[in-house]
This record gives C-alpha cells, structure tokens and sequence, in this order.
C-alpha cells in the first residue's frame, strides 16, 4: 500500500456518525480509465461542475468522484470534508493524474508495471502514430465522447476522447485504453495530447 494515499487528519473525521482517523485512497491504484470517464459523466452529466469540462482534475466534484472510488465511499463522505482535509485529497488524487505526455521519448509510454488486455502483456505502448490521425480520425473520437452523453468545445480533456485517438493511432480496441490502469492511462492521455503533436 503507498503510504503516500493514506491520509492522516490532524483531528479524526467525522461522517454519519463514525469517525475517522484515516482516510484511505490506496484504490486509486486500482481504479481504471473507464472509472475516470464515468466520474467525469456523472460530474457533466449532473450539472453540479462546469470545470470538469476545461479540466477535470481542477474540479472539485470530479475529484471527490474519484476518491470516492478509491475509498469504496459515497460521495458525500469527501462533499464534507473540511477545506484542509480536502486539500490533502485533492492533491493525492491529482498525483494519479500528474503524468507529462512530453516525457514520453518518440511517444513511446513506458507503463509503471505490465498491462495484460486480451491475453496480451505489454509494458510499453507506442503513440506516434497519433502524427499520423487525421481529422476524421478527431470526428470519429468526437462521437465517443456524444456516446457519453456530454460535450464540450473542448473535447482533449474528455478522457475517452483520448482513448479514442490511442485507439485509432495504435490499431488496439479502446478498451484496451479504457481498462487500463488510471496511473498509466493518464500517461496516453498526456501523451496523445502533447504539444509536440500539435507543432
């Protein structure tokens, strides 16, 4: 368990009665993109946070999704939480999602540990077929997004829109993306909306 998503309030927390002395986010590690494009549904789809939209790991409500996920808690347990205690689970939740696509060399992703999807382990994916997408390979990812049942004029922050692209630039189904780890996810995100694409 990293100890790092086990937090510690100063006083215990107090939520239905029950208190707590730790708050524990070790799920994070195994929670999946497709959890990450589900959060964000239920945060757009609600109406409850338009930031989720520009970006989501900015939005409160999207990340009170998440770890709520993690911790295998109704929402409102993290809807509650003081600022202070709040700040802690933002910033340990942001870290599953601080990944920088421009690392990747030649927009190769090196996972943190191997993947297995469809009987296949992989421990590296290679992107820079995203160079070669073409715009109606973004149309084609822009529906995935509709599938959803949400939109935005700003659709690289929609996390099954890069799903989409991985898919399209690698020949893999986008489950292949969708089912991964979210760490490693965020990392194809990243990458796939890399500046260096875009030049």
């Amino acid at each position: 368990m990293n100890k790092e998503l086990v937090i510690e309030p100063k006083k215990p927390y107090l939520f239905e009665d029950e208190e707590y002395k730790t708050i524990d986010l070790s799920g994070l590690e195994e929670l999946t993109m497709q959890d990450a494009i589900e959060a964000q549904k239920n945060v757009v789809g609600s109406g409850e946070d338009t930031v989720v939209i520009y970006a989501p790991e900015a939005s409160q409500a999207f990340i009170d999704e998440i770890a709520a996920l993690a911790a295998k808690q109704p929402v409102e347990f993290f809807n509650g939480m003081g600022i202070g205690l709040s700040g802690k689970v933002r910033t340990a939740v942001q870290s599953v999602f601080s990944a920088d696509g421009n690392d990747a060399k030649n927009h190769v992703v090196e996972f943190d540990k191997p993947y297995t999807y469809g009987g296949e382990t992989v421990s590296v994916i290679d992107l820079s077929g995203v160079e070669e997408l073409t715009s109606k390979d973004v149309s084609a990812a822009e529906n995935e997004v509709l599938k959803t049942g949400v939109y935005s004029a700003n659709m690289k922050n929609f996390f099954v829109y890069t799903c989409a692209l991985a898919a399209r630039a690698t020949g893999k189904p986008i489950e292949f993306f969708t089912r991964m780890p979210l760490k490693d996810a965020a990392k194809v995100r990243s990458t796939v909306n890399a500046a260096s694409f875009f030049e």
